[in-house]
């Protein structure tokens, strides 16, 4: 008995410290577990998000044409005080202006501008001559320039090449205002369609040249090089003397191609009433069809405009377009997929047909000529850009408020994404990217206020720029699409085989302190 009451005793100990090994096992287990290994697991699983003020982005608003203040230079030799007032009050007075915050400069003419005044016999030649003092100034802003009355006859507003509206003494500032009304209304975002190329930074122009003759081939390919003295069309000079002058606005790549197709025989039906094969303009589709492959439109993401001048085979020219029972004078028909080019009927290397084509790029660029041109103001013919600087500054105008409108409604989108959605990583990179897109639409507007479009154009791409790289950036879509109930299905089979060893061992390490 004593021998029995001494092995228990002997044991005791043993079976205590036993225990109290395993309640030290489950504590550092619970503690590493808790303390390390669910922080760590937490900090490696939690969407990273920067900063981003998301409140901000969300009561951007946008802009209209008219929340830009209109900067008007008054030049003349005299004291110009008094027109300007008076300039002023007619411009309010204006019921079609009225919306327009006008802001007109007194602003003396410097001795070069005097001496032109003085040594030229014309307004044509006035105007050349203060276009070539101020050649890389295409977007400081309209000048009205007082010349003497002689120039002018019956007091007319002359509208020129460049920035210039000359007026004289005897000029009626109602004309005046008429004429500025005219102006503004053609380039007014609310009372014209959209130009068919969406607003870029950089546009493709390709020139097609499409013929079943393979004889025509060369003369084709002579033809894009040949000089005046050659009777060429010149067609990529005159392009290139436009893109010259629209690389203010955005940049144009000119490119040109010949492309063979086949025997070249289209459903044209032969007239012998007009003696040439008619196509009518349903038909045009077919022919469309087939080129359309053969335009490289894969070959940049940057907005392209196509126009495609086409040769009938000999078999079947002359060909001209009708619509229902009338010939189409132009010979043409637009595509509405190829960013408002389209395809001519050329029935000889003698047609000219630059001029068609360069009129068609300004309209798909956005670039309007005056309509209804009353006769109280007279437009300078173009020079062989075939564009008008006070266009392109009105474009300009335009486009600066577009740019703006679009970046904001970018980062608008962005925001309301972001809130919606808790899965979307936000990268330092991105937080860069908005709020240099932020920050780019206030300095945006701050300069269109003073009046400094140069600036507000620049800084409102860059803005637009930073908006789209962010909105689009490959790392937002990461966990785009990553439903919360799918996070059960991962962790469940994760923490349930572990949680159920240590619910219990908590509850032995609880039942051993409450024994204690």
């Amino acid at each position: 008995m004593a021998s029995l009451l001494m092995k228990n005793h002997s044991t005791t100990p043993v079976s205590q410290d036993t225990h109290s090994h395993s309640i030290g096992a489950a504590l550092t287990f619970i503690v590493i577990l808790l303390g390390i290994g669910v922080p760590v697991w937490w900090n490696t699983t939690t969407v990273q998000r920067a900063y981003l003020p998301l409140e901000e982005l969300s009561n951007m608003v946008t802009l209209s044409e008219n929340d830009q203040r209109f900067h008007i230079l008054f030049k003349t030799t005299e004291d110009a005080s008094v027109l300007v007032k008076k300039l002023q009050n007619d411009l309010s007075e204006s019921e079609e202006l009225s919306s327009y915050n006008f802001s007109i400069v007194p602003y003396p003419l410097n001795p070069k501008e005097v001496n032109i005044l003085l040594s030229q016999n014309s307004i044509d030649a006035i105007d050349v001559g203060f276009e070539e003092l101020s050649e890389n100034n295409l977007l400081d802003g309209l000048s009205i320039v007082q010349v003497p009355s002689h120039y002018l006859p019956s007091g007319k507003v002359y509208i020129g090449r460049h920035n210039f509206l000359y007026i004289s003494e005897e000029t009626n500032f109602k004309s005046f205002c008429s004429m500025l009304a005219s102006i503004l209304s053609t380039y007014n975002l609310h009372e014209n369609s959209i130009a068919n190329l969406p607003i870029s930074n950089q546009y493709n122009v390709l020139l097609t040249f499409a013929t079943s003759n393979l004889n025509m081939f060369l003369d084709y390919l002579l033809c894009l090089w040949k000089t005046p003295d050659n009777n060429s069309f010149m067609i990529l000079e005159n392009f290139a003397a436009f893109s010259k002058k629209f690389r203010h606005v955005s940049d144009l790549s000119i490119s040109s191609q010949v492309v063979y197709i086949g025997n070249g025989h289209i459903g044209a039906d032969y007239s012998t009433d007009n003696n040439a094969f008619i196509l009518n303009e349903e038909k045009v589709v077919s022919l469309i069809n087939i080129l359309e492959p053969r335009l490289g439109n894969q070959l940049s993401s940057d907005p392209t405009f196509h126009w495609v001048l086409y040769v009938p085979h000999e078999e079947q020219s002359p060909m001209y377009i009708f619509k229902s029972s009338s010939p189409i004078t132009t010979n043409s028909v637009l595509s509405p997929r190829w960013n408002g080019g389209g395809l001519q009927i050329v029935n000889g290397i003698e047609h000219s047909f630059a001029g068609l084509a360069l009129c068609q790029l300004r309209n798909a660029l956005g670039v309007f000529s005056l309509q209804n041109i009353e006769d109280s103001y007279v437009s300078l013919d173009y020079d062989e850009s075939g564009v008008h600087a006070w266009e392109l500054y009105l474009l300009t105008r335009r486009r600066t408020i577009q740019f703006l409108n679009q970046a904001m409604i970018t980062l608008k989108s962005l925001s309301q994404l972001l809130e919606q959605i808790g899965n979307i990583v936000v990268s330092e990179e991105i937080k860069d990217l908005v709020v240099t897109s932020v920050k780019m639409v206030d300095a945006a507007r701050r300069a269109i206020q003073n009046g400094n479009l140069q600036q507000a154009y620049r800084d409102a791409k860059v803005a637009n720029v930073c908006a789209e790289k962010a909105f689009f950036d490959p790392s937002l879509l990461a966990l785009l699409y990553f439903p919360e109930d799918q996070k059960y299905a991962i962790y469940i089979p994760l923490f349930l085989p572990i949680g159920i060893p240590v619910l219990l061992s908590l509850r032995s390490v609880y039942m051993h302190f409450l024994k204690r």
